[in-house]
């Protein structure tokens, strides 16, 4: 019984917050959180754009979700799977784990989670998106 109150309320959250963020745009939102690292320094964190890209997706716009946070396009499917997979034991999902488990997919990630950081601030970067 416990488990199924459980449920309703993840539920009913989740969809309160998808409901708001796809009728507030994060970029003109004074409730949308602001990065302190990009206010502090004037430099993108590997993680500026996400709350745009959600808002996007939730609005049909893969394209500009994309533009957002490209990095969202490895690292979300990436940390999605280890939810899944330490989350559902299963012999299934077993060989999957180990493969994301792996100390050379771990410090693959974290290799391209600075180097975005490192590009994304670039001119170079900014020059592709204008």
């Amino acid at each position: 019984m416990r488990k199924t109150i459980y449920a309703v309320i993840v539920v009913a959250v989740v969809s309160t917050v998808v409901m708001l963020y796809s009728q507030f745009d994060p970029a003109h939102s004074a409730l949308a959180p602001k990065c302190p690292f990009y206010l502090l320094t004037g430099y993108q964190c590997p993680s500026c754009g996400v709350q745009r890209a959600v808002h996007a997706v939730l609005n049909g716009s893969l394209k500009a979700a994309f533009l957002f946070n490209p990095f969202l396009a490895v690292g979300l499917p990436y940390f999605l799977l280890l939810l899944l997979t330490n989350a559902i034991k299963s012999r299934e999902l077993e060989p999957i784990r180990k493969v994301l488990h792996h100390k050379y997919m771990i410090w693959g990630y974290i290799i391209l989670f600075f180097l975005w950081w490192v590009v994304r601030n670039t001119s170079w970067w900014h020059a592709i998106l204008d």
